[in-house]
């Protein structure tokens, strides 16, 4: 039970807490109140209180949005992305998990070896092995093709890592009860692991898409057709354009950001939890 003294010290740090995390929120209110704007407005209203206050709604009210969806490829660059971040997520989780099922519960020659391999594989930036995936995708045929982008994103050693640390902590006596119902260790991850592992599984999906959404390099060294183009390519084409105006660069901006806050405002729960889980599980 809290103290009065205790509950009064809560108060102020969540008083304290909302008007910083305001402060935080003062580039994104500006980028969406202006992306309704023309640069007349913009301009005028740069140096008052206006800047943060959305136009009142007329018929230009959503014209930024509009001339961007209309006239650009935009839409096609997001729904690209949509679609390889659906396909990642799938084989992350039947991938990575598989490979962090195996490494948490099955004996196998070299285990801690291997494990130990992925840690390290953690602190290797992806910008030093990109080189060679490209010149593999390159030696294989598979650039420009939906199939040279994805692979290389499969395996992720912090997913198999993530994994790991969750399944250790399965009880062991799970599994030997359904080998009595013989069921196989396959259909045992996909029946009873996966199931039991909703926290690591909804923290895998964010963090994958979270990645594809935000990458720029490797698409952009892959793709040389605008039919495959993703999200953050789209981005940067529109907003180097000199025809594009301030209010429309700003609207993009908003379009690119909206799915990544709806995602972590949904799952920011799942994924404190699955992070915290890593350093958790013992083994």
């Amino acid at each position: 039970m809290l103290t009065k003294k205790q509950k009064r010290i809560n108060w102020i740090l969540v008083a304290v807490l909302l008007i910083l995390s305001i402060f935080f929120l003062f580039p994104v209110i500006w980028m969406l109140a202006n992306s309704f704007k023309p640069d007349a407005a913009i301009t005028a209203d740069m140096n008052s209180v206006a800047a943060f206050i959305p136009p009142a709604p007329d018929g230009n009210f959503f014209e930024n949005y509009v001339s961007i969806i209309t006239d650009t490829s935009f839409l096609r660059y997001m729904a690209n992305t949509l679609f390889y971040a659906a396909i990642l997520i799938l084989l992350s989780i039947v991938v990575n998990g598989l490979a962090g099922y195996a490494l948490a519960k099955i004996k196998f020659p070299f285990r801690d070896q291997w494990l130990m391999i992925i840690i390290m594989l953690l602190i290797v930036p992806t910008e030093t092995v990109i080189t060679i995936h490209f010149l593999i995708i390159a030696k294989a045929g598979l650039l420009n093709t939906i199939v040279g982008y994805i692979l290389p994103l499969i395996v992720n050693p912090f997913n198999i890592f993530l994994f790991r640390q969750v399944f250790v902590s399965l009880p062991d006596d799970v599994y030997e009860a359904a080998q009595l119902d013989f069921c196989g260790p396959v259909k045992y991850f996909f029946t009873m692991v996966l199931p039991m592992s909703k926290t690591v599984v909804a923290t895998v999906s964010v963090f994958t898409f979270l990645n594809v959404w935000n990458d720029y390099l490797w698409p952009s060294l892959v793709f040389t057709s605008s039919d495959l183009l993703t999200a953050q390519i789209g981005l940067n084409s529109i907003t180097s354009n000199e025809n594009t105006t301030m209010g429309q660069t700003l609207a993009v901006i908003t379009l690119v950001t909206i799915p990544v806050i709806i995602i972590y405002s949904l799952f920011s729960k799942q994924i404190v939890e699955g992070v915290t889980s890593t350093g958790s599980k013992e083994g």
